[in-house]
């Protein structure tokens, strides 16, 4: 029944980030699966700080919580993207992954390489150009990937302080 209820919430997630819900949803299981090298994690709807464009949720193995992951889009030159974001338990971004990106151009931003400049960042003030490196092809994806990134980082770090 939990598995049911998590499945149901990733496909509405989808929905409302307008992606073809299957694609969204599965791509999302699977790399939560591999980052955490597990068939069994299970997660849990943060409802308080979700809202149509950002899905929050706790992450757990069984019993053990191990992290959050956002599930949210952002802005390209022309088209939205799809993305989630892994943070461990000290909130610190562990895995950035683009589900589904659907413009031709700027899709060097889904490199492996380039995002991991976001990984074990702690703060939510990072600059396209001075802390992320511009990359030449995706100045629109790239700059609105790094604006949306600090203000998910934002309210991590404000649900935080409040829990």
């Amino acid at each position: 029944m939990k598995r049911f209820s998590v499945l149901i919430i990733i496909l509405l997630s989808s929905i409302i980030l307008m992606a073809d819900p299957p694609e969204v949803s599965k791509k999302f299981n699977k790399e939560l699966s591999k980052h955490f090298d597990s068939e069994s994690i299970t997660t849990v709807w943060i409802k308080k700080i979700s809202n149509s464009n950002d899905l929050f949720f706790k992450v757990f193995n069984g019993k053990k919580e191990l992290g959050l992951v956002v599930l949210t889009s952002a802005k390209g030159r022309y088209e939205n993207f799809d993305y989630m974001i892994v943070f461990n338990q000290e909130l610190e971004i562990e895995l950035i992954k683009i589900l589904v990106y659907r413009s031709e151009y700027g899709a060097e931003i889904t490199s492996k390489r380039w995002l991991s400049q976001f990984y074990s960042k702690h703060t939510y003030k990072l600059k396209y150009g001075n802390d992320i490196q511009a990359i030449s092809g995706a100045t629109f994806s790239a700059s609105s990937l790094t604006n949306n990134v600090n203000r998910i980082n934002k309210i991590v770090k404000e649900y935080n302080s409040t829990e």
